[in-house]
């Protein structure tokens, strides 16, 4: 386990603990180890996070906020007033107390005067559910309250009720009445009824979060106390209490049986963060980044809710044994609220070859007598052994997995193949290891630096690839989108820097540009050499990233070169929606050659041509209605209350997403022929080739199977094709062929 830099600095922490003034009467009931935590957390952060912060009146302000908003992210429980007491109680002492007195009673007096607010509105809640309801009238709610005031008043806290279990109602019934494929039937506004089934689901929710609440302990408290003081300096700073510690490492271990996904809790629902390479889930392609689960079922048993329940339990039951079924109901993220559907995984091991990076040839006419061959690495995330490479039985040291190696067998094999021209696809890429994203960029470019490295103290250092030759020097486009973030960005950024390829993709990538650590906070409190006690870990951000230039990938991420349309540009992705994100910067630049090809006047054609086909494509035409939708939907935060006006817009939303589908789905009769070049099981590298095939009446051998899905994704990746698009027009102006370009702008369509 990594320790935090700098041990001069803790030493004099470990003294600090010893000679602190006693505790204050009105926490001697409390656990001294928390108290001690809450004292170590606090000095970690003011002298080895990045930004430096000491906890004065400012940070202290943010504190009580931050630990108010999480108790209470939609602004449904505290009352104004609260907020005020608080602020004017605490407002400029919570440092000073944590960490002269390690006094943590205002964490335990906040949730205390929460829990009181929640109790009361739980009484409220049972008493309305039964009375009737109406959903003729013209009231919104609105889903995204974070920024709003909390109710001034009891009074005003009622109406905000009112209209919060109308909202939850209509999600309700809405979700029951969807067929098995998630989708509402045809019906109209007099088809609605509310069922008694549907007022139970929403009184037993309640009810379980209550029973959550009612058994929150100490160290709950404490983890989120602290942890709101950790995101007041960064989003990645946290405090883990030994519960949380351990399920981390539980979900670090690449042995466990389960989705293969990463979740975290929002707005009381337990949301997607990142999809595992080679997992189930990403290998159904059911679930997606920032999708909400919202009910999980074991087998055929029943679903279970879990909107507002405890992370670390709605973990547990998503978890299970390898083989087995879980079913689960999920809001898709780039759907109408109102939208569940139901999909079910196979728990199972991450397959390992489907971590690996993959390659792809597609060829495509070029005039009558000519061809050009594009070529695709698909790289899942920068991974890699660490330690020493093993040693087999005759002595030699075995081939370990690492991105640098197996892209270079892949490109090697696209060289063999003579490729015109290549695709690196880090697209939902979340990084990786640090060395391998410098190895890989290395076989792109001649040799110099790839990310320089700051800490808090100003200390740079750069990282360079030091080899010299590339192993691939053609035409290269680098595909991006908000997800690609860490590694990926830094791999990206850097060929950028070169003038080595054209980025496309989102608007930006996703913009982490920091690093973090993870300290076992126990390992401070104890006396030499006795045990050290298990308290949890504090998780820092201690440096950031900068790309050859200077320029820091941090929050900005890395700009294409062309940016295509995206749903992502609207939902909330990337480092730069999440609070208290530091800041993007720059350093000075590092002493690096760019290639001798200046990339700024194609990059202007390129773009000009590719928005010219867009704006032909009727399947883009069709994405940017969903996209237009999407955006009015997020930007409103409102949803209407009237049960007709709901049904009207769920349809649209279904009708606008068969149309897409049905366009999508055409593409694959003229799809092109794909070869697919990857590692099987054994690590061995194989090569298959697949094509569309019609589906035959009466010839099952002709039909194309569930496992061939190579054609089926490829046409209905519209951001790849159009990519490949670009990457012929580069092709062609690299060859000095310019006239070539409009006379093949029909044809590039088909790609």
């Amino acid at each position: 386990m990594k320790s935090l830099p700098y041990r001069s600095g803790l030493a004099a922490m470990l003294l600090a603990v010893t000679f602190l003034p006693g505790m204050t009467s009105a926490q001697e009931d409390l656990d001294p180890k928390l108290k001690d935590v809450a004292f170590m957390v606090s000095r970690f952060l003011q002298e080895e996070h990045f930004a430096k912060h000491p906890i004065n009146e400012s940070v202290s302000r943010e504190w009580i906020e931050n630990y108010m908003e999480t108790l209470d992210y939609n602004h449904l429980y505290f009352l104004q007033g609260d907020y005020d007491e608080f602020i004017e109680k605490y407002g400029s002492s919570l440092g000073q107390k944590t960490i002269e007195y390690r006094d943590i009673s205002p964490a335990f007096e906040i949730f205390n005067r929460f829990k009181e607010r929640f109790e009361s509105r739980v009484t409220w809640t049972k008493a309305r559910l039964n009375q009737p309801f109406t959903f003729e009238s013209n009231e919104t709610y609105s889903t995204d309250r974070q920024e709003a005031n909390w109710p001034a008043d009891a009074s005003d806290a009622d109406q905000l009720w009112e209209r919060r279990l109308k909202y939850e109602l209509l999600q309700s019934q809405f979700s029951k009445d969807s067929e098995d494929d998630g989708e509402l039937p045809e019906m109209k506004a007099s088809d609605f009824r509310l069922s008694d089934e549907v007022i139970q689901i929403v009184h037993d929710r309640h009810m379980r979060r209550a029973k959550y609440i009612r058994e929150t302990d100490s160290e709950d408290i404490v983890e989120t106390y602290l942890s709101s003081l950790a995101t007041v300096y960064d989003p990645h700073s946290l405090y883990l209490s030994q519960k949380s510690y351990e399920d981390f490492f539980i979900s670090m271990n690449q042995k466990l049986f389960g989705i293969g996904a990463v979740l975290s809790s929002e707005d009381g629902y337990c949301t997607i963060k990142e999809v595992i390479k080679g997992g189930p889930a990403d290998i159904s392609d059911q679930i997606h980044i920032n999708d909400k689960i919202t009910g999980v079922a074991q087998g055929n048993g029943e679903l279970t809710d879990i909107i507002d329940m405890k992370l670390r339990d709605a973990v547990r039951l998503i978890r299970g044994k390898k083989g087995t079924v879980v079913r689960l109901e999920i809001i898709p993220a780039d759907q109408n609220s109102s939208t569940r559907k139901e999909i079910s995984i196979v728990r199972d091991e991450i397959k390992l070859s489907q971590q690996k990076a993959q390659a792809k040839v597609i060829e495509q006419p070029l005039g009558d007598d000519h061809s050009m061959k594009l070529g695709i690495i698909k790289l899942p995330s920068f991974y890699g052994d660490i330690g020493p490479r093993k040693i087999n039985f005759f002595g030699k040291k075995e081939r370990g997995t690492s991105t640098t190696d197996d892209v270079a067998i892949l490109l090697e094999k696209l060289n063999e193949k003579q490729i015109d021209g290549l695709v690196l696809d880090l697209r939902s890429n979340g990084g990786g290891l640090l060395d391998e994203a410098i190895r890989l960029a290395g076989l792109f470019i001649d040799n110099g630096p790839v990310v320089q490295i700051k800490d808090s103290k100003g200390h740079r250092r750069v990282f360079e690839d030091e080899n010299s030759g590339s192993l691939y020097d053609g035409p290269l486009i680098v595909l991006t989108n908000k997800l690609s973030a860490s590694a990926s960005e830094i791999v990206a950024g850097a060929l950028q820097n070169y003038g080595r390829a054209v980025v496309i993709g989102d608007s930006s990538t996703h913009g982490k540009g920091t690093v973090q650590t993870v300290t076992e906070v126990g390992r401070f409190l104890a006396p030499l050499g006795t045990k050290s006690p298990s308290v949890g870990a504090v998780k820092l951000t201690i440096q950031k990233f900068y790309l050859p230039n200077g320029d820091s990938t941090q929050k900005r991420g890395v700009i294409p070169d062309i940016q295509l349309p995206s749903p992502n540009e609207y939902l909330e992705i990337g480092e730069g929606t999440l609070p208290h994100a530091l800041p993007w910067d720059q350093i000075a630049p590092a002493e690096f050659t760019k290639v001798d090809q200046d990339l700024n006047q194609v990059v202007t054609q390129l773009s000009r041509e590719s928005q010219q086909r867009i704006a032909a494509s009727e399947a883009f035409k069709s994405l940017n209605e969903d996209i237009a939708n999407l955006r009015e939907r997020l930007e409103h935060k409102q949803v209407s209350l009237n049960a007709g006006t709901r049904i009207d817009e769920i349809l649209a939303d279904q009708n606008r997403r068969k149309k897409l589908e049905t366009l999508v789905d055409s593409f694959e009769e003229t799809s092109p022929e794909i070869l697919t070049i990857e590692f099987d099981e054994k690590l061995d590298i194989v090569e298959k080739v697949e094509k569309y095939v019609a589906t035959a009446e009466n010839s099952e051998d002709e039909q194309n199977t569930e496992e061939d899905t190579t054609i089926r994704d490829y046409a209905r990746d519209l951001h790849l094709k159009e990519t490949l698009n670009i990457l012929k027009d580069l092709i062609l102006l690299e060859k000095g062929n310019v006239n070539a370009l409009a006379e093949n702008r029909t044809a590039m369509q088909s790609l």
